[in-house]
């Protein structure tokens, strides 16, 4: 395989003397004695994240249970708020004996069971689910940690074989879930979705082997640096930390309740009941935002330490950085990278905002002019979202190369990569989508094991055989949706549980049946689904990382006119759409560098 080595510190090999253009940079890793830079970007991030953490511990200052179970086994108003219940319930409030709104509870001692037979009150989300049974994300969240560690870890020592397994894995899953489901409906769209993969895996069989060979290439890079894999991990551990913490905020945020005369619906008599505050609607919508913003940032600073160990090992293996002062230039690149994973934040917001109302533009009675602008608005937000990222990418794997700030990275890694891949796009489609199906199979398989736990706990029903079976598939379908696109996914349940939390309290106003039952389970599936997907993503991130590396590694070494001839890695580049043969950038006016032979070693 690919490997420079300092031929001055090899006996019997002899430097050669390449010529750096002044368009190209010299093939080396500048880790040592760096300097800061877009160090104000960084400053404003930290002031960011310090928000976050402060707003977030006030919702949960304000925080306080709404309601409890007692002794009798009901659902009473929780001590903390049973005074105010009372003050409220004994002014002047016309409905205060009626069989809704706290005054009814206070009446009957208890809530009543009103969302079918299950445990729910008929108004409580998903994330409630958190506050009243902690243990279901507790062990869902370890459960994926580990199996995508695991995963991972496979892959760095047989990658091969553990891709072609991983596919024939992602089958059996949704085999044996399909076997253990209740209903008939739920087993013919696991099957299906079995019998889809069958029918994928066949279909790009010469992709999926051309992606082993890519990630085998990868695992050497890995096995020659394995601290890598420390880094990996913890910027794994950071990742789990402040998603447990948004989850935390979140679920705090729906006991910030204050108990207020209300009526729903102009005109009508007024009743006691719990309202959220206008400031944490607004709060939510911060955590949100300086969520997305955080978890791209982590996903900058892993680059950043694989960029640094495995360009260092290919430029000069004898004189390579240790994991810990590739995590150590984290701190002087900080500024950089917090920029770079703005710009890619508002890459993911736009995408977003583009996509999130997919659903009106066919229910509308203009579908016909809606629905295609609206496919050509989400086509737009994905190429835009998919050219930002990967120049992005690229600036921080130069800047890590030379030390630039952001804006100059940017700029010199274009005209680098324009001159030997078409439009300066270079990115390996079949061993990403080869990691992200993979990712996505086993995180349908977290999120179903998630409902299915959701359901038994609270006893809803949506998966027993007498469930409704359109309104089933519909969820599935939700589900496979918002696990495909987690970031967009999250904030579209966090917005239609606030929805249908609000639309069931007004069932339950007019006298009707709860029916948050029906809808919970699979949306709580889903939101822990999209958690998962962003964890194995960033996990199996560590792959990319290192063949995107190389790819500008391989750039590099071209316009220094380095000999790959003999360089397997350069075939396979060959193969990737858009490669061009490109000039050797060269100038008699810059100084000698000597630069390292490649060898294979194969």
């Amino acid at each position: 395989m690919f490997q420079a080595h300092a031929d001055s510190m090899e006996a019997g090999t002899a430097q050669r003397n390449q010529i750096v253009g002044p368009n190209t940079v010299p093939p080396r890793v500048q880790f040592r004695d760096r300097q800061f830079t877009d160090k104000w970007w960084g400053v404003i991030y930290a002031l960011s994240y310090i928000a976050f953490l402060s707003t977030g511990f006030f919702l949960v200052s304000k925080s306080h249970a709404r309601y409890e179970i007692g002794e009798d086994g009901t659902m009473q108003i929780s001590a903390y708020h049973l005074e105010d219940a009372k003050q409220c319930c004994s002014g002047d409030v016309a409905n205060a004996d009626s069989d809704w709104g706290v005054c009814a509870e206070l009446n009957n001692n208890g809530r009543r069971l009103i969302s079918g037979n299950s445990r729910f009150q008929g108004d409580e989300g998903m994330f409630d689910v958190f506050n009243l049974a902690p243990e279901i994300i507790v062990v869902v969240v370890g459960l994926t940690l580990g199996l995508a560690f695991a995963w991972v870890v496979a892959l760095r020592f047989f990658a091969k074989p553990i891709v072609i397994l991983s596919e024939i894995c992602k089958i059996v899953i949704f085999i044996v879930i399909g076997i253990y489901q209740e209903r008939t409906s739920s087993k013919v769209l696991c099957f299906l979705f079995a019998a889809g993969l069958l029918g994928y895996a066949y279909w790009a069989r010469n992709k999926i082997l051309f992606a082993a060979k890519i990630i085998t290439h990868s695992t050497i890079a890995m096995k020659e640096n394995p601290s890598i894999f420390i880094g990996g991990i913890f910027t794994q551990l950071l990742f789990a930390g402040n998603a447990a913490l948004f989850v935390y905020f979140f679920a705090e945020s729906f006991n910030v309740a204050e108990l207020r005369e209300v009526s729903y619906r102009e005109g009508d008599p007024g009743y006691c009941e719990f309202v959220f505050p206008a400031y944490v609607g607004r709060i939510d919508t911060y955590l949100g935002l300086s969520y997305l913003w955080t978890i791209l940032l982590f996903d900058k600073m892993r680059l950043s330490m694989i960029a640094t160990v495995v360009g260092s090992w290919h430029f000069h293996p004898n004189d390579k950085p240790s994991i810990w002062l590739a995590m150590k230039n984290i701190g002087s690149s900080f500024g950089t990278l917090s920029v770079s994973a703005l710009i890619s934040s508002i890459a993911e917001y736009i995408n977003r905002m583009l996509s999130e109302d997919a659903w009106t533009s066919w229910i509308s009675p203009t579908v016909c002019v809606t629905a295609p602008l609206h496919l050509l608005m989400c086509c737009f937000g994905t190429c835009l979202k998919t050219i930002i990222n990967m120049l992005t990418k690229f600036a921080v794997i130069l800047h890590v190369f030379t030390g630039a700030p952001f804006v100059g990275s940017g700029k010199k890694v274009f005209d680098i990569l324009s001159r030997h891949f078409k439009g300066g796009f270079v990115t390996e489609v079949t061993s990403k989508s080869v990691l992200n199906l993979g990712s996505y199979a086993f995180t349908v398989a977290i999120a179903m094991l998630t409902w299915y736990w959701v359901d038994a706990e609270f006893d809803c029903g949506t998966l027993s055989q007498e469930g409704e079976n359109t309104w089933f598939i519909l969820y599935f379908i939700l589900v496979l949706f918002n696990c495909w696109y987690p970031v967009l996914g999250i904030y579209l349940l966090i917005l239609i549980d606030l929805l249908l939390q609000r639309a069931g309290r007004e069932n339950l106003e007019d006298g009707r049946e709860g029916f948050n039952h029906l809808w919970i389970p699979p949306f709580t599936a889903a939101f822990v689904g999209c958690i998962a997907m962003l964890m194995f993503r960033f996990l199996s991130s560590i792959f990319l990382d290192t063949i995107d590396t190389l790819f500008l590694c391989f750039a590099i070494d071209k316009d220094n006119n380095v000999d790959q001839s003999n360089n397997e890695f350069t075939s396979l580049v060959k193969e990737i759409p858009g490669y061009t043969e490109a000039q050797s950038i060269s100038s008699t006016d810059s100084p000698a560098i000597p630069v390292a032979d490649v060898v294979d070693t194969k």
